[in-house]
C-alpha cells in the first residue's frame, strides 16, 4: 500500500512489526518505536512479519514552522530522522504525548507539554539564535512560571498561558524549567496542588472537597496523584488525622493510636 502524506505524522508502533520503504530506502518498524512522515513524501508498506498497531498524530505544516522558529532552525522544516528507535529519548517522549492525547482526564497543560516537548526532540534545533536569546531569558522566565503556577494552581492553566506570562516561546520555557526545576511544569503543578490537598484534608475537608478546591479533574485524580507523590491514599491521610472520612466512633487501642500518630508524623508536610 502506497501513502502520500500532505502533514507532518508522528506514528508510535505498539505492536506488531514491519518494512516500509520511504525515500528510496526500507526501514523495518517494530513494536515500541517511532516512525515520521513529512509532507510531500510518499510511503510504501512492503512487508508485515507480525500484525501491527500503530497510533498516529498528524501536525500542520504551519505548526512545525513555528515550532521550527522558535527552536532557532532556519530554511524548510525536516525531522531529525525518519524514525526512532525502542528507548530512545524521542521514542519515550512520543509514546507519552500519544497516551496524553487520548485520555480525557490529561490536563491541557501536561497535554501541550507532551507535545512540545515531542516536537522539539524530533526537531531539534539548540544553536540557533533564538536558542541563545532563550538561554538569556531562561532564569527569569522560569521564576515567573513558578510564581504564576502557585498563583493560579487551581485554576485551568494552558502552556500558552504559562509562556505569555513567563515571556518566553514555549519550547525554551519547558526546557529551561525541567532543567531547573527537575520536573516539568505541569508536574510541578501536580505537586502543588496535592501540597494544598494535604493542608485541606489535615483541616478537616473531604477527598471530594479537596480534589475540587485544589483544582483536579475529579476525586479519582487526586487519588492517583496522591498516593503516587505521598505513598498513601488522600482517604488514608484524612483518617490519621482523624478527618470526616472516618466511620469507626470507638476509641483506638493504644497500638492502633500509636500507628496513626507514626502516620502522622511521617506525612506532616515539611
Amino acid at each position: 500500500m502506497t501513502i502520500y502524506s500532505e502533514h507532518f505524522w508522528v506514528v508510535a508502533v505498539y505492536a506488531g512489526a514491519f518494512d516500509g520503504w520511504y525515500r528510496g530506502g526500507m526501514r523495518t518498524h517494530v513494536a515500541g518505536a517511532l516512525k515520521l512522515k513529512e509532507p510531500g513524501e510518499v510511503h510504501r508498506g512492503v512487508r508485515v512479519h507480525a500484525p501491527f498497531t500503530i497510533q498516529g498524530a498528524s501536525f500542520s505544516q504551519e505548526t512545525m514552522a513555528a515550532a521550527a522558529a522558535a527552536l532557532g532552525l532556519r530554511g524548510p522544516v525536516h525531522f531529525k530522522a525518519p524514525g526512532f528507535g525502542v528507548g530512545e529519548r524521542a521514542t519515550r517522549l512520543a509514546f507519552a504525548m500519544h497516551a496524553a492525547l487520548v485520555r480525557p482526564d490529561v490536563p491541557e497543560l501536561e497535554r501541550a507539554t507532551r507535545v512540545t516537548e515531542t516536537l522539539s526532540e524530533i526537531l531539534g534545533g539548540d544553536s540557533g539564535p533564538g536558542a541563545m536569546r532563550g538561554g538569556q531569558r531562561a532564569p527569569r522566565a522560569v521564576r515567573l512560571a513558578r510564581a504564576f503556577l502557585h498563583d493560579s494552581r487551581a485554576d485551568k492553566i494552558t502552556l500558552d498561558d504559562l509562556a505569555a506570562h513567563a515571556r518566553l516561546d514555549k519550547f525554551h520555557l519547558v526546557r529551561a524549567f525541567r532543567a531547573e526545576v527537575g520536573l516539568p511544569p505541569y508536574e510541578y503543578l501536580t505537586h502543588l496542588r496535592v501540597a494544598k490537598a494535604k493542608e485541606l484534608l489535615q483541616r478537616g475537608a473531604s477527598v471530594a472537597e479537596a480534589a475540587q478546591t485544589v483544582g483536579f479533574y475529579d476525586e479519582s485524580q487526586l487519588h492517583r496523584h496522591f498516593r503516587r507523590i505521598v505513598g498513601i491514599t488522600p482517604g488514608s491521610f484524612s483518617r490519621s488525622f482523624g478527618g470526616p472520612v472516618r466511620k469507626s466512633q470507638h476509641r483506638p487501642s493504644s497500638a492502633r493510636a500509636k500507628a496513626a500518630h507514626s502516620m502522622h508524623e511521617r506525612t506532616r508536610p515539611q
